[in-house]
């Protein structure tokens, strides 16, 4: 396990499905932005399945909190479970799981966060005076030789109530009033998947 100053730890999102923020565009599923998974299966069909989900989104959803980011942890989850089946020799499955229901998770994030305008002006927000600090623990899931795996990070420190996980494709999952409290309960976090 590793730490940074504002990055440490290593674990990744469950499969929550609690309302969302954002701000994404919902009609925008058919034009991915990233790739992920790029072995190919016993049959030998290639498991590239790109994520539908921008960086941007992905920011606005994480500085709302778990309420919010949980629909797109869920959806990165999924894409995790599409590339694992293909890799596994389940080609048609994955390609059916992706082209149903991650896309429908990864809409209905959208329309989740497009209705709570987390990420924009009109977004509603509380003054937060305190000087106490926090760190978020964030994780996410990647499919590496059919299996899911978990990493994570904490990040911060951040005022309590401050979502954010950085880059990397981090989903926020909770919030911590220190860090070795963070590093501790994440590394439980991701030994329990």
């Amino acid at each position: 396990m590793m730490m940074k100053p504002r990055l440490a730890l290593a674990a990744a999102i469950g499969a929550l499905a609690l309302s969302g923020c954002g701000g994404g565009d919902s009609d925008n599923d058919s034009s991915p932005t990233a790739s992920s998974g790029s072995s190919s299966s016993s049959s030998g069909a290639a498991c590239n399945y790109p994520d539908k989900i921008t960086a941007s989104e992905r920011a606005q959803a994480n500085a709302c909190g778990i309420q919010v980011s949980a629909n797109y942890g869920q959806a990165d989850s999924a894409l995790a479970s599409v590339i694992a089946a293909c890799q596994k020799g389940e080609k048609a499955k994955a390609d059916a799981y992706y082209a149903g229901t991650y896309t429908d998770m990864v809409n209905y994030a959208r329309k989740a966060s497009a209705a709570l305008s987390c990420g924009t002006s009109t977004a509603p927000t509380l003054p937060n005076t305190s000087s106490q600090t926090y760190y978020n623990f964030c994780a996410k899931s990647t499919a590496t030789a059919g299996r899911i795996t978990w990493s994570g990070s904490c990040w911060g420190p951040v005022k309590q109530g401050d979502g954010g996980c950085g880059s990397g494709g981090y989903t926020y999952i909770q919030q911590y009033s220190s860090s070795s409290s963070c590093t501790t309960n994440g590394q439980a976090w991701v030994n329990s998947r």
